[in-house]
């Protein structure tokens, strides 16, 4: 007899667009903070670009924990993953010159 309710789903079989749909809507920060880390399809899913085209670290409750350098390095996590497609980033007091430069000089001419 099988231990698994019926009901229960085993995620890691999703597809791969279901899942960076899902990674979209969940943001930059929680997939950098493990959720990417859960199995190898949703590392796989975590390093797409096109789930990094729109970085969003203005609001989320980790900025106000983390310190500022933990939070510019995720950061460039982000970019690098989008490689070359991020379309918006959005942060505020970690943000310095030189992140703002890593960002653009990241963006193909």
């Amino acid at each position: 007899m099988d231990d698994v309710a019926p009901s229960a789903m085993d995620w890691s079989l999703l597809p791969l667009d279901a899942l960076s749909l899902i990674f979209v809507r969940l943001g930059a920060v929680d997939i950098l903070m493990g959720a990417g880390l859960v199995c190898h399809s949703w590392l796989v899913a975590a390093k797409l670009p096109e789930v990094w085209r729109s970085v969003d670290m203005d609001k989320h409750e980790v900025v106000l924990r983390k310190g500022d350098a933990v939070l510019r390095q995720m950061a460039k996590a982000a970019v690098d993953r989008s490689d070359g497609q991020l379309r918006e980033f959005a942060g505020r007091l970690f943000v310095t010159d030189e992140l703002i430069k890593y960002i653009v000089e990241s963006h193909p001419h």
